[in-house]
């Protein structure tokens, strides 16, 4: 019994590498050979991270995430493809997809509610917007799917495999990241820095998120200090539906003063 289950998860990992390759080489527009090269390599490093290391979830997840960007970077160089090819690619899709329903929303049951200018400039905003911030999206998206598979992985593999992943109002990750939150701004704010703000904007919006993640973990302490129920936890969620760059920035400030230690009971605080 003892060796099936030692088995059990090289079997797996070995189905899941098998699985990976020949989705890498399926055919694909380019922004789907570049979600796909991108998860292969986060996926891959977040594994061997796992076994490997006793680092946390987050900092795992991060540093798959770092591989996988500077793997894809190194693909496009290699196979001579471009940033405006994966943006014209990105923006074509979700003009496509998006026009229908803004032509329904605009148009309404009582006739046009929108000059043409109006809905080609709401449209043109929409796309462009949608391209440049495709790898913060994607950057997301894979973020989560990790923490996804680190909640998973012990159901299928029937042990953890490396530390697993905490309750929200743990969440933390190195106040060292700071310095990235504070050069992706310089790179957005600074007129001299235009050409590559789009690499600063989506770096902003990773940030943005894991500093929003940290504000709700602060919060999601403060409410388990005060034995909240679900009414709390509901009113919570309503008001930072609104509040969104107030938790951003609680986030912000936890990481310089690390309010939970000082909240915490135990610290005498």
């Amino acid at each position: 019994l003892g060796g099936l289950r030692c088995w059990r998860p090289r079997a797996l990992a070995v189905l899941l590498g098998a699985f990976g390759v020949w989705w890498l080489l399926g055919i694909g527009a380019l922004p789907d050979q570049t979600l796909r090269a991108a998860a292969l390599l986060a996926t891959t490093a977040f594994a061997l991270l796992s076994v490997r290391t006793g680092w946390s979830v987050t900092h795992r997840a991060l540093l798959a995430l770092g591989v996988a960007a500077l793997g894809t970077a190194a693909l496009y160089l290699a196979l001579g493809w471009s940033w405006d090819q994966l943006l014209w690619w990105v923006e074509f899709r979700t003009g496509a997809a998006l026009r229908p329903l803004l032509v329904q929303i605009a148009t309404g049951t009582g006739g046009s509610v929108m000059g043409t200018a109006d809905f080609e400039a709401t449209l043109n905003d929409l796309v462009n917007t949608s391209g440049t911030l495709f790898p913060a999206a994607a950057a997301v998206e894979l973020l989560a799917s990790l923490a996804l598979a680190a909640v998973l992985v012990r159901r299928v593999a029937g042990h953890a495999v490396g530390r697993p992943i905490g309750r929200l109002a743990d969440f933390r990750f190195s106040e060292h990241l700071g310095w990235l939150l504070a050069l992706a701004l310089g790179m957005v704010l600074i007129p001299q820095l235009a050409a590559i703000r789009p690499l600063g904007l989506n770096v902003l919006v990773v940030m943005g998120t894991l500093y929003a993640l940290r504000g709700l973990a602060v919060i999601a302490f403060g409410i388990h200090l005060l034995r909240g129920g679900c009414a709390l936890y509901v009113a919570a969620a309503l008001a930072l539906f609104f509040l969104m760059p107030g938790v951003v920035l609680l986030g912000v400030v936890d990481a310089g003063l690390d309010l939970r230690r000082r909240w915490s009971p135990s610290t005498g605080a």
